[in-house]
């Protein structure tokens, strides 16, 4: 790995030649990065790979017009080249008044995102982990075949470099592992599982877990039934709420998509867009899920923001382009890599505990079915959905019958949101997103 000090020089050294080709404003974005991956394929760890991206997305302002220009390198002459080409497009780019780059503001490290262990992973670490986690399921029970899987390691400096004084760097980690698959007897097949877990702490990592949860769910809907379709109660398990809320949910907040008027809730700030039991928080400060960071794409200090409040929509998220277009601040969510000017997106989703455990929470569904994965389309724009329940279990009176098959779901992420009935106490970390189980009433069911 390049040591930090270079990687520090180079962005300075960017960003002052920026200034002398003519720029009005520069914006020096880089990372270095190295994974270390392991892969499972057919019950058997298959290859490792390393891997180690490295460059520099530059931003430049002339005259209120932007130019943008990225290499993945940090050899001068090519970022040389990048400047050049980046300030021609700027100079016949069209006018935006709204075009600015993030004014300096105090930054809080966050502790805890960055694992000295990282240093030393090696190759041999990630195919034992991989293993682990493939013996694991495996030997939960014979009948349990893993078809794919992962375990990376992953470190990364980035750094941010601007002519109106922003200077940041920092260093995180990322232990991550994914494994699907299915279990197998005779003519039954199961329905496809996949569990995903990651950390920015190693110690934190565990893939037994992991795997233990995805032979589980597999071996569970063995012998699975075809139900009758009904309208009833959909039990989103964390990862169907992944699938289906979070998406629509994103793009609707995202203020970009607000000021073109492609959100559903671009005149909905302070009304209610979903039940009391909804409260919706973007938290980058949240060190226990992977989207954690002291600063954003622009050099903006991360924060946290509610962004439902009890049903009631409280905010957009920002960055400092739609920021200043809606005479507010940005709310720290400048996202992207070095290959675009910085965008918006969600940082550590997080939907709030409620007040019921998981299991009253199933006493007191009538008739429903839980949906551990969703497989399907959500539109995020109009928020219709449909698709198949996959982990699918049949809720009678309160009690989990048996796993379901063939069984189809649709409806409307916007109307759902206002037919939650039940919030679990219980919340999984799914990769960036921190998710309870949801009880949405009056959901029609079909075969």
């Amino acid at each position: 790995m390049m040591d930090i000090d270079t990687i520090l020089d180079t962005c300075e050294s960017t960003l002052r030649e920026g200034l002398r080709m003519g720029a009005d404003e520069v914006e020096v974005y880089a990372i270095r990065a190295r994974d270390v991956t392991a892969f499972i394929e057919n019950n058997t760890v298959k290859h490792v790979k390393i891997h180690e991206p490295k460059g520099i997305g530059l931003r430049v302002l002339y005259r209120k017009r932007m130019g943008f220009a990225s290499v993945n390198t940090l050899d001068n002459d090519s970022i040389g080249y990048a400047l050049d080409t980046a300030l021609k497009i700027a100079k016949v780019s069209v006018y935006d008044r709204y075009n600015t780059l993030a004014d300096p503001r105090h930054v809080d490290t966050l502790n805890g995102i960055y694992d000295d262990s990282i240093e030393s992973f090696s190759v041999d670490d990630a195919v034992r982990y991989a293993n682990d986690m493939l013996n694991t399921a495996r030997g939960y029970d014979s009948r349990v075949t893993v078809d794919s899987g992962i375990f990376n390691a992953s470190m990364l400096i980035h750094a941010i470099f601007t002519s109106r004084g922003i200077s940041l760097h920092e260093r995180m980690s990322v232990f991550s592992c994914s494994i699907m698959g299915m279990a197998r007897e005779g003519n039954s097949v199961s329905n496809f599982d996949v569990q995903s877990t990651a950390t920015h702490r190693l110690k934190d990592m565990d893939v037994h877990r992991t795997a233990s949860r995805f032979a589980e769910n597999v071996v569970g809907t063995l012998d699975s039934k075809v139900c009758e379709g009904f309208k009833g109660s959909m039990v989103l398990a964390p990862n169907a709420t992944l699938d289906i809320i979070k998406e629509p949910l994103v793009f609707s907040v995202n203020a970009h998509n607000v000021q073109r008027n492609a959100s559903r809730f671009s005149k909905m700030l302070e009304r209610e867009v979903g039940s009391s039991d909804l409260t919706v928080i973007d938290d980058a400060r949240l060190i226990e899920c992977v989207n954690a960071s002291s600063f954003d794409r622009e050099g903006v200090p991360t924060r946290r923001n509610v962004v439902i409040d009890k049903g009631v929509l409280k905010q957009f998220l920002h960055n400092s382009y739609t920021a200043k277009r809606s005479n507010t601040e940005s709310t720290g969510n400048a996202s992207g890599s070095i290959n675009t000017p910085p965008l918006i997106d969600a940082t550590n989703f997080i939907i709030s505990p409620g007040s019921v455990c998981y299991e009253d929470m199933i006493k007191e569904v009538r008739h429903g079915i839980i949906i551990n994965r969703f497989s399907g389309n959500v539109n995020p724009v109009d928020g219709n959905f449909s698709g198949v329940v996959k982990g699918g279990y049949l809720i009678e009176h309160g009690e989990v019958r048996h796993p379901v098959r063939e069984v189809m779901v649709a409806g409307n992420v916007f109307d759902a949101l206002k037919s939650i009935s039940m919030v679990s106490k219980e919340q999984l970390a799914v990769m960036d997103s921190l998710l309870p189980y949801i009880v949405v009433d009056g959901v029609s069911f079909t075969v």
